[in-house]
């Protein structure tokens, strides 16, 4: 697939996207999360490989993205942080990755190490996620940062991160101007979990003119969503979180799908798609996305 042809996927979808996080393993077994995704892709767009997310260890994201690519035919949106690299390595790694056949990226700046299971790590953070997108930039018109010419040059089509949950929506939509301005051709939002205020983000969104990815993630316990209500810029409204209580854990993953349903539905004619984020529930994540591919 060109890069041209790739792009447009986004700006001009012939139906909403949907786009599947994947974890790499904590090792080296990647066969059975092969086998897990084997023939359950029918409709599913892309796939959205993290990068140590939450400042935990997993194999490198950009070659089990390629591998993913070759092995299940589908194009990784593979994302990388800022938070465990300097510009050097950055800069190796994204020409590895167009290498390797990763067309894809989606800069990050990524989770505070202090978040993670190695909080004494050092965190690098040279640049942040827009420093990121400009040094995709350009490696894109053939240099490298110390302005040297590049043998062979990438044509990446790089992704972004909004956040819907943000205190300030204003500045939210303002840094999302920057990542557009900066380089970025789409974005991926954080999981959403209230109807109207996605609504009402999405609505304002349009203004930027970036076709965005609209987060979504299905529950399995009431205790998974507290673990969500205290990691990074999530939000949850108390009706939601009552919803969930009162649900029990035997009956929460389809009241969860059924809420993540509703709310695509809800906002489908706002954003160009779907970004079903897995968390530590991949088949619960499958099955909503093969679900949204129905809907």
């Amino acid at each position: 697939m060109s890069e041209q042809i790739l792009a447009e996927r986004f700006t001009n979808p012939a139906k909403p996207l949907i786009c599947l996080e994947v974890n790499p393993p904590r090792g080296t077994e990647v066969e059975p999360i092969i086998r897990r995704l084997e023939n359950q892709l029918s409709g599913i767009d892309f796939l959205n490989v993290t990068d140590c997310a939450l400042a935990r260890m997993r194999l490198a994201a950009l070659p089990f993205g390629a591998l993913l690519k070759q092995r299940l035919g589908l194009e990784p949106l593979v994302n990388l942080s800022c938070r465990d690299r300097n510009l050097i390595a950055i800069q190796a790694d994204l020409l590895a990755g167009w290498v390797l056949g990763v067309r894809s990226l989606v800069a990050l700046t990524g989770d505070a190490v202090s978040v993670g299971d190695e909080p004494d790590r050092k965190g690098v953070f040279e640049v942040n996620s827009l420093g990121l997108l400009g040094a995709i930039s350009t490696l894109n018109a053939g240099k490298d940062l110390a302005g040297n010419d590049l043998k062979g040059r990438p044509e990446f089509v790089a992704g972004a991160v909004v956040n819907p949950n943000a205190n300030n929506t204003a500045a939210e939509l303002k840094r999302l101007r920057r990542k557009k301005e900066a380089g970025a051709v789409y974005a991926l939002s954080q999981p959403v979990f209230e109807e109207q205020s996605a609504r009402e983000f999405f609505s304002a969104a349009k203004e930027v003119g970036l076709p965005i990815l609209m987060g979504l993630m299905a529950l399995k316990t009431a205790r998974a969503l507290d673990g969500i209500v205290k990691g990074p810029g999530i939000k949850v409204a108390d009706s939601i979180k009552k919803k969930v209580s009162e649900s029990g854990d035997s009956h929460i993953s389809r009241v969860s799908i059924e809420h993540c349903l509703k709310l695509a539905k809800a906002n489908k004619q706002l954003v160009c798609g779907f970004h079903v984020i897995s968390g530590t529930t991949p088949l619960l994540a499958l099955e909503l996305a093969q679900e949204l591919t129905r809907s």
